[in-house]
């Protein structure tokens, strides 16, 4: 008979031997605890049973109930006989970041009630699981199984064979199957197995991020806008998914430490979000909203560079290059048009905070044109919609938002480039510049 002692009391063995023997009074004490003050003839059994060595040649062997597993199918359904897969110590075959690169912990599948084995082989000894001295074949492990030196070499083997792959492999009807193209119409059937390992890493390391007392103390520091030298770590919109319902350890160990929770990444497709377009305040587009756009500023800034300093030098080389400042001005006041007509809602132009001159209206308020359109075709147009839309065909509105445009710019060269003698030449060559662009343009985008 061994004493009941509190295994706490040895919370750092001398020995993989006391290791062992402290786990196995951890668990005599545990059913100990359950049993009634007088049930003298249950406590005695329980003696008996958690001896050292009987508990240890009993272990060994129902170990083979059990298998080692770095993946396993289960997770893909409950009732898969499928076989699982244990990897260890696989040679490097490339330097790409990968899953080979962690230290990952292995899982265990098979009879839960078994899981007390596996649970002893997760003890540690100098930082060291008697799992890992068990695969490296540690000669103190291997003495301390027994002392009897056959008897520890065959208990070795036994607890040994649980991390091997079965000679003979079986897919399961129950699991998942992939067809994987090999050459012209010849396929592997590829059984997906779930990476247990890998996944539990990952439900570690996101734990970690989101509750460790660290990041707690980031997140904080976050809150009040205090620097902070280390980085935060964020997992927006995860999902959980659970294996196993009220009995986690029937799908897998690890599953079981997880509670039969999992973490889902989000893995979607980006959600297109347009591009916010802020509407111009007052009646016109050509005011501050043109002038003071990125793009088109430092066209602006480079025409009046030029008018200020070699409006003397007026030659073909500097019409020229004038040209082609205003033809790059142009093409920035298309493309402001092309925002406004793909963002703006339908008679935002007729608005009468806006009160937009008639011909901009016709060039800028697309939503509102086609809408018309739309009511044409149905014959449901309103008296006020078709004069609307009758103007816009029959007027020249393509020549006025160009005037509009010249006078524009001509007063921007004037008060900016202090140009008191600029005439209206000026301003007809860049009304017509942007009047043929405008023309140009098909029916659908102008």
């Amino acid at each position: 008979m061994i004493p009941e002692i509190d295994a706490s009391e040895n919370s750092s063995p001398p020995t993989i031997r006391a290791v062992i023997e402290q786990y196995i009074q951890s668990r005599l004490n545990e059913k100990l605890e359950k049993l009634k003050q007088d049930d003298f003839t249950e406590r005695e059994k329980l003696f008996e049973k958690y001896q050292s060595e009987t508990w240890l040649d009993d272990a060994s062997l129902r170990v083979s109930q059990i298998r080692l597993a770095t993946h396993t199918p289960k997770q893909h359904h409950p009732s898969s006989k499928a076989s699982a897969m244990f990897y260890a110590g696989q040679n490097k075959t490339h330097d790409f970041v990968g899953s080979q690169g962690l230290q990952l912990e292995a899982d265990v599948i098979g009879n839960a009630a078994v899981l007390d084995v596996f649970k002893l082989l997760r003890q540690k000894f100098n930082g060291i699981s008697l799992l890992e001295r068990l695969l490296k074949a540690d000669q103190d492990f291997i003495a301390a199984l027994s002392n009897n030196v056959e008897q520890a070499e065959i208990r070795y083997q036994r607890f040994l064979a649980f991390s091997r792959i079965p000679s003979e492999l079986n897919a399961g009807r129950l699991s998942k199957q992939v067809y994987f193209p090999v050459n012209q119409d010849n396929y592997h059937i590829l059984v997906i197995l779930y990476p247990s390992a890998l996944v539990h890493r990952v439900y570690q390391q996101i734990s970690h991020d989101r509750f460790g007392e660290q990041n707690k103390v980031l997140r904080e520091a976050r809150f009040k806008g205090l620097h902070q030298t280390q980085e935060s770590r964020e997992y927006p919109n995860l999902l959980v998914q659970n294996y196993g319902g009220s009995k986690p350890q029937n799908i897998s160990q690890l599953n079981s430490d997880r509670r039969g929770s999992m973490w889902l990444l989000p893995s979607l497709p980006p959600v297109w979000q347009g591009l916010i377009v802020e509407l111009p305040k007052s009646g016109s587009v050509f005011t501050g909203y043109l002038s003071n756009r990125k793009d088109v500023k430092p066209i602006l800034k480079s025409i009046i560079h030029m008018y200020r300093y070699e409006y003397g030098q007026n030659n073909v080389e500097f019409r020229h290059r004038r040209d082609e400042l205003v033809d790059q001005l142009v093409d920035c006041v298309i493309d402001m048009s092309f925002e406004l007509q793909q963002s703006a809602n339908s008679g935002w132009t007729l608005q009468p905070s806006r009160q937009f001159s008639q011909a901009e209206s016709f060039w800028l308020d697309r939503g509102y044109r086609e809408e018309l359109f739309d009511k044409e075709d149905l014959d449901t147009l309103t008296d006020e919609e078709k004069e609307w839309l009758e103007a816009y065909r029959d007027r020249d509105w393509h020549t006025e938002v160009g005037s509009n445009f010249g006078g524009w710019l001509n007063k921007i060269l004037t008060t900016k480039g202090k140009l008191a003698d600029l005439d209206d030449h000026e301003a007809r060559v860049w009304s017509i510049a942007l009047r043929d662009k405008l023309r140009l343009m098909k029916e659908e985008f102008a």
